[in-house]
């Protein structure tokens, strides 16, 4: 690899790896593990889920899926329904509290983000951009 592309995977990685160890704080503050964070965002982003596929998307079991959605129903995060035509599937919906720490929790990510760029002017801002999008 020549040096320059080096020099700039080492700088990417950092600024990543900084927004990341950031962005954990910030996950770390909703009180909720990684883990049920991540299956929030799933069903808010992508609608209502089978425990079945949730467990499938997770790489666990439908035990131990099942488990935390409980814990996620007791904190009022999600709603179980069963399916109207099959009596043993659940379904399993975001409730509007899961939907507001996700987007409490993108605003501080955004926030974050704004404060890295806050002394940059337009120009720089828009070739960071085309960048990022070019390499991502």
């Amino acid at each position: 690899m020549i040096n320059y592309q080096q020099d700039a995977a080492q700088k990417l990685y950092q600024i990543l790896n900084d927004f990341h160890n950031k962005s954990k704080k910030f996950e770390k503050a909703t009180g909720l593990t990684l883990e049920r964070l991540d299956i929030l965002k799933q069903l808010v982003n992508l609608g209502p889920k089978t425990i079945n596929q949730l467990a499938e998307q997770e790489a666990v079991s439908a035990p131990a899926i099942t488990r935390t959605i409980k814990g996620l129903e007791k904190q009022g995060y999600v709603i179980k329904s069963r399916s109207k035509t099959d009596q043993r599937v659940v379904f399993v919906a975001p409730t509007r509290k899961s939907q507001q720490v996700l987007e409490a929790l993108r605003l501080q990510q955004q926030k974050y983000i704004d404060e890295l760029l806050q002394d940059r002017d337009k120009n720089d801002i828009d070739v960071l951009a085309k960048a990022l999008k070019t390499i991502l």
